[in-house]
């Protein structure tokens, strides 16, 4: 099953690809020529040229690698994360997702106090 699946997404995404490389060679020769001058391209440099801006503009990492919802983490993080709020209440949870966010989002490297230190 698992490998239908990936044979199937494996087309799909060749089919999107070749798609993509078309739209940029058609929309590059209905443009560029007509503005700057520059002469039109064939659909393998249409391809060479998205690959160009992928590593000039993307980077070489996995381009659906990272969902924006996990904040970096990686899946077994993520999921051991969930698993802690499943037993807590909404109180709780909000302490600890605020305790989480202090931890990893300060910047300037001094320990900031939660609320609840700072009532003590």
């Amino acid at each position: 099953m698992r490998r239908k699946h990936r044979i199937f997404g494996s087309f799909i995404f060749l089919a999107v690809v070749a798609a993509l490389t078309a739209v940029v060679m058609l929309l590059w020769n209905a443009i560029i020529p007509a503005v700057i001058g520059w002469s039109v391209i064939n659909y393998w440099q249409a391809l060479g040229l998205m690959v160009l801006c992928r590593i000039l503009f993307g980077g070489l990492k996995r381009p659906m690698g990272h969902h924006p919802a996990t904040n970096g983490m990686n899946r077994r993080e993520y999921h051991q994360f969930h698993e802690k709020l499943r037993g807590m209440s909404r109180d709780e949870r909000r302490n600890f997702i605020r305790q989480r966010m202090a931890e990893g989002f300060c910047f300037d490297n001094k320990s900031e106090e939660t609320p609840e230190k700072e009532a003590e």
